[in-house]
């Protein structure tokens, strides 16, 4: 990925934060927490195996898959790290590309903080996610309004796609992993 330009004032867009809970039946918070104690595990299963690449311990490289904003096929890539810090894992985006916005491309900022904490009979999800923008690109020229709305749509869509990861993916995963923590060969292949 192409490395942030220094030095350029980006200004906020649109910032804001979504919650959802992982419910898993019979789960203790002390199950959820081994669960999330192993970064790799959670992470397979919120997010697409064939779009993520291990990068170093607790780092990843993550190609979304694109979505439509107006007429624009936007591709986000993003490198985050994790962190257990043996009652949640933390999530930060250490920098992102959003691929097909053609030249406004490196003038929009994405950043994203999640945390995922293990509760009795569930896991809880919050995340704070943000756009900014160069201020001295020419869309800036845009009126704020149009800017705003843009920017707000796009991260709605973001939470909507992190709510369905939630329900979907990391909850197959959490409650499979739940049905076979009891074996330690399982936990153990599982850990890979």
């Amino acid at each position: 990925p192409k490395p942030l330009i220094v030095g350029m004032p980006f200004i906020p867009l649109a910032q804001g934060r979504h919650r959802c809970s992982v419910a898993c039946v019979g789960a203790d918070q002390r199950s959820i927490a081994r669960y999330l104690s192993r970064p790799k595990r959670p992470m397979a299963g919120l997010l697409n195996r064939q779009r993520m690449e291990v990068q170093g311990e607790d780092v990843f490289l993550y190609r979304s898959r694109p979505f439509q904003l107006l007429r624009f096929e936007i591709r986000p890539e993003v490198v985050f790290t994790t962190a257990w810090s043996e009652k949640e894992l933390l999530i930060v985006f250490q920098h992102s590309r959003i691929l097909g916005l053609g030249v406004v491309e490196h003038a929009i900022r994405f950043s994203c903080e999640a945390v995922l904490e293990p509760c009795a009979n569930e896991l809880q999800a919050k995340v704070s996610a943000s756009i900014s923008m160069d201020e001295n690109h020419p869309i800036a020229l845009l009126p704020s309004a149009l800017r705003r709305r843009l920017a707000d749509q796009a991260l709605q869509l973001v939470f909507e796609r992190l709510e369905r990861r939630c329900q979907g993916g990391l909850k197959r995963s959490l409650n499979r992993w739940l049905e076979t923590k009891a074996s330690p060969d399982k936990d153990a292949m599982d850990c890979e």
